[in-house]
């Protein structure tokens, strides 16, 4: 079966460590992956991914075009950027337009560290030029903070639901009661990164099936986790072949295909 991964993230070799540690520190986890494009790639080809997300958040203005630049090199017919935008980019609107020229097809957001609320009214004419033009994930749920509670994106897809949102982490890490309240059963795609360590099986299906199981996407969130290890612990959800097939490849294959 083919597979889409719809979360991955990878680092220019001079800095992963750098971003495999913050990952860490945040989190208290360990992390599986080095953070590296070839470690990316030699994971996803050992479990047979078929084609990947690659995403990249800026965590400060200087950031912007040097992490898009780099992501929309590594773009391939297997690899889909997800480019970046920070809430104090000087002039996000043109380099909106120069993500479409660089052949972005999304935007990744993470609000814990790039320091702004999803709901910040700063953010609004960003989202409204974004709303028709690029697929929009957004990282959703923290233990340390509420800049990316549920309740907050919940504003977002009601003030702009033309917006392709892909709530992250079945739309709320350690907040999944919450994405339950808020998130799940929106028009809106969710994925299954970053919960089958540590959610059950049993829970992770109830989620899913809580929400529009045409709107689930697959995604490892590499490098937390690699993906070999997360398509067993996918493979133990209690979901049918049908539901499988269509977390695996379908939905995504079918989001992609309407940005082309």
């Amino acid at each position: 079966m083919a597979i889409i991964d719809f979360h991955t993230h990878a680092f220019p070799e001079k800095i992963a460590h750098l971003a495999v540690n913050q990952l860490a520190n945040h989190y208290k986890i360990s992390i599986a992956g080095m953070g590296t494009l070839s470690d990316l790639l030699q994971s996803a080809q050992e479990a047979g991914i078929t084609k990947l997300c690659l995403h990249a958040a800026a965590t400060n203005p200087d950031q912007v075009q040097i992490n898009n630049n780099w992501i929309a090199k590594q773009c391939s017919d297997n690899i889909i950027g997800f480019g970046s935008i920070h809430v104090d980019y000087p002039d996000p609107f043109s380099e909106l337009d120069r993500m479409e020229t660089l052949g972005l097809t999304g935007i990744k957001f993470h609000a814990e560290f790039q320091q702004f609320a999803i709901d910040d009214p700063r953010m609004w004419p960003v989202y409204e030029a974004i709303e028709d033009r690029f697929l929009v994930m957004f990282h959703v749920g923290d233990r340390k903070s509420d800049l990316s509670h549920p309740a907050r994106l919940k504003r977002v897809i009601e003030s702009f639901p033309k917006m392709k949102i892909i709530a992250a982490h079945l739309g709320g890490w350690s907040k999944w009661q919450e994405a339950k309240d808020y998130l799940l059963g929106k028009d809106i795609y969710i994925d299954t990164s970053s919960t089958t360590w540590i959610l059950p099986p049993v829970e992770i299906a109830r989620l899913i099936r809580s929400h529009d199981i045409n709107k689930v996407l697959f995604g490892t969130d590499y490098p937390v986790a690699k993906h070999k290890q997360e398509l067993e612990a996918f493979h133990r959800i209690p979901l049918t072949s049908a539901e499988r097939e269509k977390i695996l490849w379908k939905n995504g294959a079918d989001l992609l295909a309407g940005r082309q």
